[in-house]
């Protein structure tokens, strides 16, 4: 609890507890209990209500992202890191809770692709357009949108950038998972073709019936 949150709650707490000491005889313990758990439970939710309600969703908590090594993969890291803020900060001035959390899942996402950057800098190139144009792109589209809200802008135009931004989410977290996907494609085929030759090796040894067999099925090959 913030100290702000902890003063309102004391203060209450013996505001109560004074009160009620007026008001009932102390001199049973019964009246003490009384004046006491009042004052505690009162004062509990007044600490509570002044550190306000965070009814926002926050994308989830990430390791902090090492540097490189490499200059151009930390340049581009810090601009990621930069523009995720940014990304955050729109959010912040955004009513509409649907795009709220379609912006979170955004974030997610956009991590990911920083992370795996940070982890593997020679796939820095195989981002370069995401983050050149695609993000600040976004970034520019939700700041629009921040704006509208911020300044109650109403009428047909307004409202058709709105919907034209919640739209738009849609397609771009499904076209930046894709990116995040495709930085792991050889690592795919890279296991792929090892179960290939493993599984031809198998049946050359007779430890394998046919061959080679998709994944899913080698095991039941395998125990027959």
């Amino acid at each position: 609890m913030k100290f702000k949150q902890w003063l309102a709650g004391i203060a209450t707490g013996g505001v109560t507890a004074l009160l009620l000491s007026g008001l009932l005889p102390l001199d049973r313990l019964s009246h003490w209990l009384i004046c006491l758990g009042a004052g505690l439970i009162l004062g509990g939710v007044v600490g509570v209500m002044a550190g306000g309600l965070d009814t926002s969703k926050e994308a989830p908590v990430q390791r902090p992202v090492q540097a490189t090594g490499s200059s151009a993969a930390d340049r581009m890291i810090e601009s990621g890191l930069g523009m995720t803020r940014s990304i955050r900060d729109a959010k912040a001035g955004i009513s509409d809770p649907v795009l709220v959390e379609k912006i979170t899942r955004l974030e997610t996402v956009t991590g990911e692709i920083i992370r795996t950057v940070s982890e593997k800098p020679e796939k820095a190139p195989q981002v370069r357009r995401f983050m050149e144009y695609y993000l600040p792109t976004v970034v520019k589209m939700l700041d629009n949108y921040r704006t509208l809200d911020e300044r109650g802008v109403t009428g047909e135009n307004a409202e058709r950038t709105r919907q034209t931004v919640r739209d738009a989410m849609d397609v771009v977290i499904g076209a930046f998972k894709k990116q995040h996907d495709q930085l792991y494609q050889e690592n795919t085929l890279d296991v792929t073709s090892d179960y290939q030759v493993l599984s031809t090796m198998l049946k050359q040894d007779g430890l394998l019936e046919g061959g080679p067999v998709p994944m899913g099925q080698a095991a039941a090959q395998a125990k027959k």
